[in-house]
């Protein structure tokens, strides 16, 4: 799994093409949930939420202002009216709020509430619990070679190079 990173196959940095690096990390990725993904879809069914309502509340979250329901329609991918139903049920469930837009009464503004936030917490907590039962399972030296690839990677997607 961790072919890449091992001294007698490492290959030279222009010798990975993106899509050949793409596979390695997906079948680490596949690795990975396979060993550790019941932490989180047993969180999932616990919270009874589908994927669209942690993608939502993750939206909510990561804004740097209040969203529109069109807005958040938008970043999600969704219709309007799909976005409407999933922001209706976490409503329901006090994990969004709605306020009236102070300059249009007619549009209707959404933020993440702490409940919200709590929900999106116990998720990470359970991801985390995977990962760190996948990185015991790894050697030392595997894992020192982890995280010094690791270290070299820009923390958010679309921070790094291009290609």
């Amino acid at each position: 799994m961790l072919a890449c990173m091992q001294a007698t196959r490492q290959p030279s940095v222009d010798a990975v093409s993106p899509a050949r690096l793409a596979h390695e990390l997906l079948e680490m990725w596949g690795g990975i949930m396979r060993g550790s993904g019941h932490e989180v879809y047993a969180v999932f069914e616990e919270l009874d939420v589908s994927l669209t309502h942690i993608k939502t509340l993750h939206a909510l979250a990561d804004a740097d202002a209040d969203l529109s329901v069109k807005e958040l329609a938008e970043r999600l991918g969704l219709s309007l009216a799909a976005a409407s139903r999933t922001v209706e049920v976490l409503l329901r469930r006090g994990w969004v709020e709605r306020r009236e837009d102070e300059q249009d009464r007619r549009v209707k503004r959404l933020s993440i509430t702490a409940d919200g936030h709590s929900v999106i917490d116990r998720i990470e907590a359970a991801r985390l619990a995977g990962l760190r039962a996948w990185t015991a399972s790894l050697t030392p030296d595997q894992r020192g070679g982890l995280s010094a690839a690791l270290n070299d990677l820009p923390t958010h997607a679309g921070n790094g190079p291009t290609e």
